[in-house]
């Protein structure tokens, strides 16, 4: 399973708030010990800095796009391995769609190209139009059980 998390630093800030305090804590825990029962964290956050360093820690593949702000650049570098540092010079050069790949999921630290996605492929994620929803008939138990089993067992 893999929990994606987008805009983190929102959430999970590097200086403490309590109001998400609650999923500051479950991040802490899935990012420190879901690797054991088949959890994956994906972090995305356009600013690195901003995302609390405790879990930023735990990160052990980074996927740099093109970052132009300097103090972003300088957090990243500190963030990656010594041997890593220098490739912080190229990142504010980066193309669209181009990255900087590094950490145990790459043999070594590479330059890849993020390919685009066609039409089919893409995410079918339009806002619910919550109005209609309320004006239709409610779910038989029948037909959420039937939602319940596709979701289970991955179906659809």
């Amino acid at each position: 399973m893999l929990l994606v998390c987008e805009e983190v630093h929102r959430y999970m800030p590097n200086r403490g708030q309590a109001q998400y305090e609650e999923a500051q804590s479950a991040i802490r825990r899935i990012a420190k010990a879901g690797r054991k029962y088949g959890v994956g964290l994906l972090l995305l956050s356009q600013r690195p800095s901003g995302v609390d360093a405790t879990v930023l820690s735990q990160c052990n593949s980074w996927f740099v796009l093109r970052i132009t702000n300097g103090v972003e650049r300088e957090h990243v570098r500190s963030v990656l391995p010594d041997s890593m540092s220098g490739l912080t010079k190229m990142l504010s050069s980066l193309r669209r769609q181009e990255a900087i790949f590094v950490g145990q999921a790459a043999t070594l630290p590479t330059r890849v190209m993020i390919r685009s996605l066609t039409d089919e492929q893409l995410p079918r994620s339009n806002d619910v139009d919550f109005d209609k929803g309320w004006q239709q008939q409610a779910m038989t138990i029948e037909q959420i059980g039937g939602v319940i089993k596709k979701w289970r067992y991955q179906k659809k």
